[in-house]
């Protein structure tokens, strides 16, 4: 069997499975299993596959038959401009987020060495991201869940040991962010009402823990700005992610704890994603 027919192969039982993307999952897949890129692929499509290859690939498609996330069968994923170990323990990088990485370099004043906190950072894709692109810059990533912070770890160490951040498993409602000038947040701000609505994908593989808050949304921004306001003495810039239906909600809440919302950036879809704010 050729690559073009272990392609043909995958596509048609994942298409008989129910997934739209059927074609576009069984390449990434293949791909993935050969380790080979787009030019390769096109390239090698009469080259016959080894039967422990094939083998291997046939476990894949079967997972993604189960609406495994491709990112979870392949462990990594895409992100800014580099490649990102993910595991269960870690919400998969979305291309939305990279509204904030959009948004910091637009909106911080990049003339000093500044020290940044990623609030809740997950695989690490947003804080490595935002200092891949300020090596001159600094920080840390603080997440509760312990293997999520060996997730940022590893990336660190994956994609660039150098840069000067370093990450810590703690709570964001209670960190003491003294001392920060640039603060990330992308919390969980999914509705729990919205939980049928969800993709399977999502619903079953990824954590609850990064996509639901405990007692709402809005309790959820809340309870970090209140903290920022009561342990921050810098006047920090804050770029949280947000639900686009929330934009006006989450203004208030900042307004009401004395940040200036300076701007509300949107996403890929023209809907609103981040909100630009800086304490008074």
């Amino acid at each position: 069997m050729n690559i073009s027919e272990a392609l043909n192969y995958g596509s048609k039982i994942l298409f008989e499975s129910g997934l739209n993307q059927a074609k576009i999952d069984a390449k990434l897949l293949i791909k993935n299993q050969l380790d080979i890129n787009d030019e390769d692929f096109i390239r090698s499509l009469s080259t016959n596959i080894s039967n422990s290859d094939f083998e291997s690939y046939k476990l894949k498609i079967q997972r993604r038959m189960r609406h495994e996330p491709i990112a979870h069968i392949t462990g990594v994923k895409d992100f800014w401009k580099n490649t990102f170990y993910v595991t269960k323990d870690t919400l998969i990088p979305r291309p939305d987020s990279e509204t904030l990485i959009e948004s910091i370099i637009k909106h911080t004043p990049f003339t000093e060495d500044l020290n940044f906190l990623d609030l809740g950072t997950g695989s690490g894709c947003l804080i490595i991201s935002v200092l891949e692109e300020l090596k001159y810059c600094h920080g840390t990533g603080i997440d509760i869940s312990e293997n999520a912070i060996s997730i940022a770890i590893k990336n660190k160490e994956h994609i660039n040991r150098n840069l000067n951040l370093s990450f810590y498993v703690n709570d964001f409602f209670s960190f003491d962010t003294n001392g920060y000038d640039v603060i990330i947040c992308n919390p969980p701000y999914v509705s729990l009402a919205e939980k049928d609505e969800i993709k399977e994908e999502v619903i079953n593989f990824e954590p609850h823990l990064a996509l639901f808050p405990k007692n709402g949304t809005k309790d959820c921004y809340k309870k970090i700005i209140k903290n920022i306001k009561s342990t921050n003495d810098k006047k920090c810039y804050v770029f949280f992610e947000i639900d686009y239906r929330d934009s006006i909600s989450i203004s208030n809440i900042l307004k009401d704890n004395n940040f200036s919302v300076i701007a509300i950036e949107n996403d890929l879809t023209n809907r609103p994603r981040c909100i630009v704010s800086k304490m008074n």
